[in-house]
């Protein structure tokens, strides 16, 4: 152990932190962390509209009033690459030092310019922007529109290419003109890439990224097996003390696409795309990487001192889903006792959700429905699919528990020996 200890400190966490500290990601966490006021902030307005009992659903269509709460997921959930634009290129700029609104109006921009904006209504084209180049399909290429252009604003901004304006004007008014130069060069840059992809059989930006780059990552990263792969490298890296903030960073483009592309095609009425994606979450990551809301419970059986009071502290933490408490005060984190079930408990969390799966638990799983991280697992499986698929996760719990007991029955007893030997001592 000492060995893979010393492997992990000198080989793994020196390129993780760097990764951690890139630019790029930093601003893809932060753009995707900050749209989640539009995904939380609509749940109980969500839940309300596909709340599962016919009497309420007909009483929503025959007011009308199910249409008004529709428009609030389609105006926010349905729009998230457009959000995402601003908010990454906003980020983006304020990590390089630029002046971030100004970056988030040149990608706006150059997002909605590069769209197609003719549709086919009765044979007869109108113009109009569709919702498929504004929700999920658009969310890896609103995410590389926003970082190139915000890179090119900045680099330009860096040059000096702007209007100098007089000391007597104010600073409003400086501020919104002296990238104007910055603004054509982009617009102009814009105009030719678009008139290169028009060119293409792909017909746009949006279509090419999609076909060559997005699809290919969605279909290994929003896999039932991907998920379970990410959270074993997780709680792998956690044990070593590297935060899961690192992979899930990386990870958070997959999950929000896999998640809007599931409320749209629920919208719509059609089957999800990433529907064992999105159930077999439900079943990993039970009260904090490494499912340790297992190994809390188990804490409340324990005879040692130590092991009694950090149950008591830890176990409300853990139903909602923090586990800080557990690997620093245990410590979980470089205690050999603990590295075994703490790489298998997502494994053996993903093996009781692929049943309840097969046993349709999930099969009124409302994707529209986004609850805080907080929210503990067996409450957040009943108010989004149902009170079977809560059953599941809290059958999830129960096995991980049973992965952890060995392990800390040893450590107990450990612990209380070592408590035992004081007390003859003193």
């Amino acid at each position: 152990m000492s060995n893979i200890m010393q492997t992990m400190e000198q080989k793994v966490m020196p390129p993780m932190t760097k990764l951690n500290n890139n630019k790029v990601i930093k601003a893809l966490t932060m753009g995707m962390m900050a749209t989640m006021p539009l995904t939380l902030g609509t749940c109980l307005v969500a839940i309300a509209a596909n709340f599962p009992m016919k009497a309420w659903s007909d009483l929503l269509a025959k007011t009308g009033i199910g249409v008004q709460m529709n428009a609030v997921i389609n105006g926010t959930t349905q729009l998230m690459a457009l959000y995402i634009v601003i908010a990454i290129a906003f980020n983006y700029a304020k990590i390089k030092g630029h002046d971030g609104m100004t970056a988030s109006m040149l990608s706006l921009g150059s997002f909605i310019v590069l769209m197609p904006q003719q549709v086919m209504v009765d044979k007869t084209s109108i113009l109009a922007l569709t919702k498929d180049y504004l929700g999920s399909t658009a969310i890896f290429g609103g995410m590389v529109i926003a970082l190139l252009i915000t890179a090119l604003y900045c680099h330009l901004d860096k040059k000096g290419l702007v209007i100098k304006m007089p000391d007597s004007v104010p600073e409003m008014v400086s501020k919104s003109l002296s990238p104007t130069f910055i603004a054509m060069i982009i617009f102009l840059i814009v105009l030719l890439v678009r008139i290169g992809f028009a060119a293409t059989p792909y017909g746009n930006i949006f279509d090419f990224i999609t076909k060559t780059v997005g699809l290919p990552i969605m279909k290994f990263g929003a896999s039932p097996w991907s998920v379970v792969v990410v959270f074993i490298i997780i709680n792998f890296l956690w044990f070593f003390g590297i935060h899961p903030n690192t992979i899930l960073s990386v990870y958070m483009p997959v999950l929000i696409t896999a998640g809007t592309a599931n409320i749209t095609a629920f919208q719509s009425g059609k089957p999800l795309p990433y529907f064992a994606f999105s159930a077999l979450a439900a079943y990993i990551g039970l009260g904090g990487a490494g499912s340790t809301l297992g190994l809390a419970i188990c804490m409340l059986t324990g005879r040692s001192e130590r092991y009694k009071t950090m149950g008591k502290l830890s176990i409300v933490p853990s139903i909602f889903n923090i586990n800080e408490p557990l690997i620093f005060g245990v410590p979980i984190m470089f205690n050999p006792v603990y590295f075994i079930p703490m790489i298998l408990s997502t494994p053996v969390g993903a093996a009781v959700g692929l049943v309840f799966i097969k046993l349709g638990a999930h099969a009124k799983m409302n994707p529209t429905i986004q609850l805080p991280w907080t929210m503990p697992q067996p409450v957040a499986a009943a108010i989004s699919t149902g009170l079977f698929a809560a059953l599941g996760v809290c059958c999830a719990v129960a096995a991980v528990t049973l992965l952890y007991f060995p392990f800390f029955k040893y450590a107990d007893r450990q612990a209380l020996k070592e408590e035992q030997e004081e007390v003859i001592a003193v």
